[in-house]
């Protein structure tokens, strides 16, 4: 092994180490190419460098896969237990006590998951946690899992369709949609049918700033529309509007529930089979064993399972 000395470290992708483990594990470049999450094309393209760079073959193909050379054996008897002990050392995090830690956690949401969850995990963490601060980024769900993927938020909160091999997620919670308008409502008493629905006029809360909704979409698939009066961008604003006209909102039941106990309205079951909607918490892999990490989102979903 002494000719391997003569190798520019500073020059050395230590990359190409990491892809020699995996093949003296696999001796297989597709196998290889799955435990390291590169394709087939790149893991053999380095296969190419390590030969270049040792001036060995290292693996010898057969029919059963790839056969390792007396070099490469030499050589992972050397470099196996280096790796382990780096790995070691980046994985052993320091110990987060959250008595006593200023963290500031960066916690991505919606409007109506901000509206859900904060208070009470303000709340909770005054109390176990005092001098962490929590910063909460705004924006649809391709700008916040845009900044989970840079490492400028700890964790997303919201509705994820879409899966990703670089992240991890966990259900918080289910929610419902109920019917929401003022109690004095001059055409809407105790029940409501679908024909009275499609009557009124509608106020609608549209996160993308456009003007048709999930209702909207259903109704579309039964040839049925309704009048949207008026589209906002944010629940705030929309139960006094509500309180001070005869619009009719089709509303996520927790906020609509929250909404009547601060201003004179009603909810009503929607006439419509309209299908609730699951929020999960989404966080990037590369920080699912960070202690501080974890004791964050053992914390939402503590504070999920009672709101």
């Amino acid at each position: 092994m002494s000719d391997i000395h003569h190798i520019n470290m500073a020059g050395l992708d230590l990359n190409l180490l990491v892809v020699f483990d995996a093949l003296m594990t696999e001796q297989n470049v597709t196998r290889a190419a799955l435990r390291l999450g590169l394709s087939q094309p790149a893991t053999s393209n380095a296969l190419a460098r390590l030969r270049n760079l040792m001036e060995d073959e290292l693996f010898v193909r057969k029919t059963t896969g790839l056969s390792p050379t007396p070099k490469a054996i030499a050589l992972a008897q050397q470099l196996r237990p280096a790796l382990q002990q780096i790995q070691s050392a980046l994985l052993e995090q320091p110990d987060f006590d959250p008595a006593t830690s200023d963290r500031v956690f960066v916690m991505g949401m919606s409007d109506y998951v901000e509206f859900i969850l904060l208070p009470r995990l303000v709340q909770t963490v005054q109390v176990i946690a005092p001098n962490i601060s929590l910063q909460i980024r705004a924006g649809d769900r391709q700008k916040l899992l845009s900044l989970l993927d840079k490492g400028e938020i700890d964790i997303v909160c919201g509705l994820f369709p879409e899966k990703s091999s670089s992240h991890k997620e966990q259900f918080l919670f289910h929610e419902v949609y109920s019917c929401v308008c003022r109690q004095a409502h001059p055409n809407i008493g105790s029940e409501f049918s679908l024909e009275e629905y499609l009557r009124e006029s509608h106020l609608l809360v549209s996160i993308q700033e456009d003007r048709v909704g999930r209702i909207d979409t259903l109704l579309t698939q039964k040839n049925l529309q309704r009048h949207i009066a008026i589209s906002i961008p944010h629940f705030l604003i929309a139960p006094f509007i509500l309180a001070q006209s005869n619009l009719v909102a089709t509303l996520p039941q927790r906020v609509a529930k929250t909404f009547s106990q601060s201003q004179s309205l009603k909810l009503l079951p929607v006439p419509l089979p309209l299908e609730g909607f699951s929020v999960f918490m989404r966080w990037h892999q590369s920080t699912d064993n960070l202690p501080a990490d974890e004791w964050l989102r053992a914390l939402m979903t503590q504070v999920s399972s009672v709101i």
